[in-house]
């Protein structure tokens, strides 16, 4: 609910004042005109309505029953359910209604447990396999698991209060959605309103359809989008008042205007032409000045706001007149503690399973169970979204009914039957003017059979980096969020084959690595975020590089092959937003690993111990510690600016192996930028080291932002190649090592475009400017 609002009033204390005001209004409202208002559909820019609602209301107008179409359908159930215009107001403003409406995962509602390693992937394709009915395509563009809960959470006492009949509610309701099957629009006027007001503003590939009375409903504004006939129909009301936000550009081509519009193109494609004559004479049109706005602008929801109240101001100097009687806002809001007064708290006492099997139900049930009694709304909520962070479950959809003689609500959760496999294809990668451009495929089957597993295979291929990733996981219990997942890790890194187009003739290192994983690790969630996992594993790695900077065609290069059984510890909290550039959320991640095996080395040309009568490896055994902590914070806003910070730190225990270039390979190393990950720098190198940055960002216009980020690198413990190219350990206070960059990142859909400026201490070319599209993300090493 809205914080700081308390929609429960006691009038046991004014009930003689309350019942001569029924009294008075029972005797008004016999000869008044009763007043419908219509909310046209129309995404974002439906936020008007809040303000026309909020208008008439100061004017004294009365609203005798709204019909609501999309967005209109939205702002009309939260009026209908006792909400306030100011209340809805709040809500529509609050930042977080952003997120709520695109899907996006704030702190609150999302689960880190689950979240798979960030991959490079641009989209991603969903299917649905099912025996029965075979291969259905799954892929909305907005992810509709948290309005589903939000809309339950603020409309379900609604609900309860009218028992599910829509003329019982503040305000008598209709919402209209859309059959597609027999192309009719719907008006709906009874049952959840949670679900007539969703399934109105089903856009077809935009949300999910639901389920209304066992029929699939989409958006209503396909088929009628400024509803005033429903209106007529349902209520024959004395007075209409139409606000309409749903006009289409259609009199003549919209020049030097086409470009802002066009992501608005699908809505044009889907929604009925809003026909303003519909409203009829002695009726009352409202048509916000907001033609030219983008639908899908939730960004501008206050703007909206503003000019629907602007606009309802200025028709009603002319239009109050013709209303006979008005009413006083101060009576309204009393009407509407009345009804606010009969809602139930939201205490849940049952869970009802729809589309489930018996072994989804067990394990549902695991997670969200009733054996302790009743259950408050954030314990049903933290259950909720426990269970859909799991991607089997996104095809949830929540719904909360109140049993009138329990005295309770129960948790109705509807799975669609077809859902038994879901299938993900990933598709992404990387575009650079550096070659290290690459494409990644990916696909990831999320199954049930006796218990939720999930089998993944990931590839990538590019001259610069390729790799292949398998790995499954068995969830075994929902509520502890056991889990088992086995891997096979394959990556290969070629250094000499990233060459800068812009730069080309920044020096490159001849080096050429290939490691290889397969092990398994046990793991369970703590907390909202966390993730606490033990591992062993088998690494084998190849490296092939050369000694010295100069190296011709008739040089051979070293051969350092690496085998060794890990075992180790990691703890990761993550709520980072994004997985490239984020720039809220923080990230902490601790890992303790143990390895020990052997190494076989082969000298080169480069080598000083080269033999060219020989081609025996040397041998050695080693054993070593791991250590990392690191952490990524960013604040809240402050304007358009953001600031961010990270600090990291290493220790390893690795004794010098063959020489300074082999040992080198095997140290920890500080890649905190972007560029970083795709150079071998040795000055940011060692067994001990102390990394911190600042982040600074800046938003210059929607989805373009500047970044300007440093880092300082001090090294505790490192080493120095000496006379004979021994790896010489120096311990204290090294000098310290600086990289920065400044860049411009443009957010699309497919990812990130950016235009990066680097600085990197230690090079022989220190500044680069770089530009890449698509994100270069790589599989966790198998040494980190």
């Amino acid at each position: 609910m809205v914080k700081g609002i308390n929609p429960f009033i006691n009038f046991c204390k004014v009930r003689n004042i309350l019942f001569l005001l029924l009294i008075i209004l029972v005797a008004h409202t016999a000869k008044a005109q009763r007043v419908g208002v219509v909310l046209s559909g129309g995404g974002a820019k439906g936020a008007a309505h809040v303000g026309v609602l909020k208008a008439l209301e100061e004017e004294g107008i009365p609203i005798d029953y709204i019909v609501g179409t999309s967005m209109g359908a939205i702002v009309g159930a939260f009026y209908s359910a006792g909400y306030s215009p100011e209340e809805i107001e709040s809500i529509i403003r609050n930042p977080v209604f952003t997120n709520w409406v695109n899907g996006t995962n704030s702190e609150r509602y999302h689960y880190n447990y689950t979240r798979a390693q960030d991959n490079a992937s641009w989209f991603t394709f969903d299917l649905l396999l099912d025996k029965g009915s075979g291969p259905t395509v799954n892929t909305p563009l907005a992810n509709d698991l948290i309005i589903n809960f939000i809309l339950n959470e603020y409309l379900a006492q609604a609900s309860q209060r009218a028992e599910d009949r829509f003329n019982g509610l503040f305000v008598p309701y209709r919402a209209v959605a859309a059959d597609l099957f027999t192309q009719n629009a719907i008006p709906i006027d009874s049952g959840s309103v949670m679900q007539a007001a969703r399934s109105s503003m089903a856009v077809p590939l935009f949300y999910r359809p639901i389920k209304v009375a066992n029929k699939y409903l989409f958006d209503g504004g396909i088929y009628n989008n400024f509803p005033v006939d429903i209106m007529e129909k349902s209520f024959e009301p004395d007075v209409i008042i139409g606000s309409n936000v749903g006009t289409k550009i259609s009199a003549e081509y919209p020049f030097g205007k086409d470009e802002r519009i066009m992501n608005d193109m699908l809505l044009f494609m889907v929604l009925d032409k809003t026909d303003p004559s519909r409203i009829g004479e002695g009726n009352l049109y409202i048509e916000p000045n907001i033609v030219e706005e983008s639908a899908l602008d939730f960004a501008k929801v206050g703007q909206f706001i503003d000019s629907g109240y602007v606009a309802a101001k200025k028709e009603l100097l002319a239009f109050k007149p013709m209303i006979k009687d008005t009413i006083n806002k101060s009576l309204v809001q009393l009407q509407r503690n009345e009804f606010r007064s009969g809602f139930k708290d939201l205490a849940f006492g049952r869970l009802e399973l729809y589309g489930f099997d018996d072994k989804q139900s067990k394990f549902v049930q695991k997670l969200i169970n009733f054996k302790n009694g009743t259950r408050d709304l954030e314990q049903i909520k933290s259950a909720y979204f426990q269970l859909v962070s799991e991607p089997y479950f996104k095809n949830i959809y929540p719904n909360f009914s109140y049993d009138s003689e329990s005295q309770y609500f129960v948790l109705e959760l509807y799975l669609k039957p077809t859902a038994r496999n879901a299938l993900s294809i990933d598709v992404g990668g990387n575009l650079s003017t550096r070659q290290i451009s690459s494409l990644q495929l990916g696909a990831r089957l999320n199954s049930f059979n006796r218990r939720l597993n999930t089998y993944e295979v990931n590839a990538t291929t590019g001259l610069f980096y390729e790799s292949l990733l398998m790995r499954a996981r068995f969830n075994y219990n929902p509520k502890t969020r056991f889990y088992f997942q086995p891997k096979l890790v394959y990556n290969h890194w070629d250094y000499v084959n990233s060459k800068d187009i812009i730069s080309p003739n920044r020096r490159t290192i001849l080096l050429d690595r290939i490691d290889r994983k397969v092990g398994g690790a046990l793991g369970f969630g703590t907390g909202q975020r966390g993730v606490f996992s033990g591992e062993m594993a088998y690494v084998r790695n190849t490296d092939e590089f050369s000694n010295t900077a100069n190296f011709s065609s008739d040089d051979y290069l070293d051969n350092l092959e690496m085998k060794a059984y890990n075992a180790g510890i990691r703890y990761e909290r993550n709520s980072l937003d994004r997985k490239l550039f984020p720039k809220g959320g923080s990230r902490f991640y601790a890992s303790l690993q143990y390895y020990n095996g052997s190494s076989d080395w082969l000298p080169g040309t480069t080598s000083v111990d080269y033999n060219p009568a020989s081609d025996r490896f040397i041998n050695k055994n080693s054993n070593w510690i791991n250590a990392q902590v690191s952490f990524e914070e960013f604040s809240l806003p402050k304007g358009k600016y953001t600031f961010g910070w990270t600090v990291d730190a290493q220790l390893s225990t690795i004794n010098p192996l063959f020489n300074y270039q082999s040992t080198l390979l095997y140290l920890p190393s500080f890649e905190p930028m972007f560029d970083s990950k795709t150079y071998f720098l040795p000055n940011f190198r060692a067994q001990f080291y102390v990394g911190a940055g600042i982040i600074n960002v800046f938003e210059i216009a929607r989805s373009l932002e500047l970044r300007l980020e440093l880092y300082g690198f001090e090294a505790l413990k490192w080493l120095e190649e000496g006379l004979d190219q021994e790896a010489v350990v120096n311990t204290g206070f090294s000098k310290p090592q600086f990289m920065g960059m400044a860049g411009f990142v443009y957010s699309t859909v497919l990812g990130p475009i950016s235009l990066r400026f680097n600085y990197l201490d230690g090079e022989e070319k220190n500044f680069g400017l770089m530009l890449s599209i698509g994100y270069t993300i790589f599989n966790q090493k198998s040494v980190e």
